[in-house]
């Protein structure tokens, strides 16, 4: 489905094509009906992909506008590479590494997809962590995230970076591709739908915001991966990046995004965060990502209140 029917493919979102947003965000009633309405969605959508599905969304200013499992715990995946860019410049901030240097990358650095640290051995040629935490973001490079990883002190260094940022939950506890393991009941390489959204706020929008945060977007909104994920829920026009996670065996489908809920681009709202996580779901990968867009619909629904 394109874009531009985003509204279509949704019964939810057709009885609320009649409100208009600006409505929406004065009466209460609305207010009351629109939540009542997304959680429903929400929950039969977890019904039809089996397992579990996490969800939050936050508002203008950081706070949680809807939420479905907010709280529970779901493993990461590759979701954790956008906040791992953030800590390699808070690294080079602190003189910690130098992303500008070159070095070289060898076939010992190699993980299952790597398709940029592959491209770079094959041709000989050296990198740069400011390029290794652009293939991270853009392309899901696994070898990459993994070089900017050690570079900073590891997993370790990672958990510190997001505990300085006011996330309590958010743990890395392994490398690629170990990470993704997803076993029942392991806090390992964890996060919670709520923690990871406020996360992604803190780092990039508000006061809190980093100093480099556009240089992160700038990979996420010409990210390869997801595009039939979040970004295909969200309407044809809103500026949007995005950073997927996927477990093997189809144990998750993950997506977390930022967008502006805006036709006037960036400086028509303010950017909100969107985080979909799943569980184990029993259906297949093409049902789970078409729920996933269904998912970014109704946060699209709610997205525009004015808080």
């Amino acid at each position: 489905m394109n874009r531009r029917n985003f509204v279509t493919g949704s019964s939810l979102l057709t009885a609320s094509a009649a409100l208009p947003f600006a409505l929406s965000a004065q009466e209460p009633a609305v207010l009351k009906y629109q939540d009542a309405a997304a959680r429903r969605g929400l929950a039969k959508l977890e019904k039809r992909i089996g397992g579990r599905l996490g969800v939050a969304l936050t508002d203008a200013k950081g706070g949680i506008a809807l939420a479905h499992r907010g709280d529970e715990r779901f493993a990461m995946c590759s979701t954790f590479k956008a906040p791992l860019a953030f800590a390699l410049v808070d690294a080079a901030d602190k003189g910690q590494v130098d992303v500008k240097k070159s070095f070289a990358v060898t076939e010992e650095d190699l993980v299952p997809y790597a398709p940029f640290v592959e491209e770079q051995i094959a041709a000989k040629k050296m990198v740069t962590l400011e390029q290794l935490a652009k293939a991270t973001v853009k392309l899901s490079d696994n070898a990459a995230a993994n070089l900017i990883l050690k570079a900073i002190g590891g997993p370790e260094a990672f958990t510190d970076f997001v505990r300085r940022r006011g996330d309590t939950v958010t743990r890395l506890d392994r490398i690629e591709p170990f990470l993704n393991e997803n076993k029942v009941g392991d806090p390992r390489d964890t996060t919670s739908p709520i923690a990871f959204a406020q996360l992604m706020h803190g780092m990039m929008s508000g006061k809190s915001r980093l100093a480099n945060w556009s240089i992160v977007y700038d990979a996420m909104a010409s990210s390869k991966t997801g595009l039939g994920r979040i970004r295909l829920g969200l309407p044809y026009g809103w500026p949007v990046g995005n950073k997927t996670g996927t477990a093997g065996d189809g144990l998750a489908y993950n997506d977390v995004a930022i967008f502006w809920p805006s036709f006037a681009g960036y400086e028509g709202d303010e950017p909100r965060f969107l985080t979909v996580y799943t569980d184990r779901p029993t259906a297949s990968a093409a049902i789970v990502e078409r729920t996933i867009v269904e998912v970014a619909k109704i946060a699209a629904w709610i997205a525009p209140r004015q808080n």
